[in-house]
């Protein structure tokens, strides 16, 4: 029987990455995006002909083929519009995806969702002595706490001590506000 040696060390692996929120657009709108690029440059190369006044422009070779329309002067503001709602897409789909959980320090990598906090802040606070119920809303910058107590001048302050302290877990508490309910639950 072997024990371990104080000189093997356990390897701890970092922790997990946060959790990012999903793509705001499918993959379908990175599709239209890129189609209404190719719109755009084409409106562009047509005013850009239509401007210095000599060559052929893609779009009326597009046009003569299909029906021999020529282009009107709407085409230029067409072109822009169309290109700047492409670009947007193509942002809307290839942008950083915010955060979705904030995390707890500790080496495991825990992360938390807004819904996990509120149920956690919501037992924290039900437990301070005096405390009838609690109403909890969680932003990613601040957390917000109404109490329905017995009536104890130091609920609030006591209610704040005690979530305060159990928020200090999180990676970057956020800011705490406990108020006093307005009046009895119906």
């Amino acid at each position: 029987m072997s024990t371990p040696s104080a000189s093997q060390n356990r390897h701890v692996p970092p922790p997990a990455r946060s959790p990012r929120a999903g793509l705001a657009l499918t993959a379908w709108s990175f599709v239209v995006a890129v189609v209404l690029l190719g719109v755009a440059l084409v409106a562009a190369q047509a005013s850009l002909v239509a401007a210095r006044g000599q060559g052929t422009s893609w779009f009326v070779t597009i046009m003569d083929a299909m029906d021999g329309l020529q282009p009107g002067p709407w085409v230029g503001v067409a072109g822009a519009v169309l290109a700047l709602l492409g670009l947007w897409l193509l942002w809307q789909a290839a942008r950083p995806r915010p955060r979705t959980t904030r995390r707890i320090v500790a080496t495991s990598g825990i992360h938390l969702r807004s819904a996990a906090i509120t149920r956690w802040v919501n037992a924290t606070a039900r437990d301070v002595p005096g405390v009838l119920d609690t109403t909890t809303a969680v932003t990613r910058r601040a957390v917000r706490v109404t109490v329905r107590s017995t009536g104890s001048p130091d609920i609030l302050t006591d209610v704040h001590d005690e979530v305060s302290r159990q928020l200090a877990a999180l990676e970057n508490p956020p800011r705490l506000t406990v108020r006093a309910s307005d009046g009895p639950r119906s």
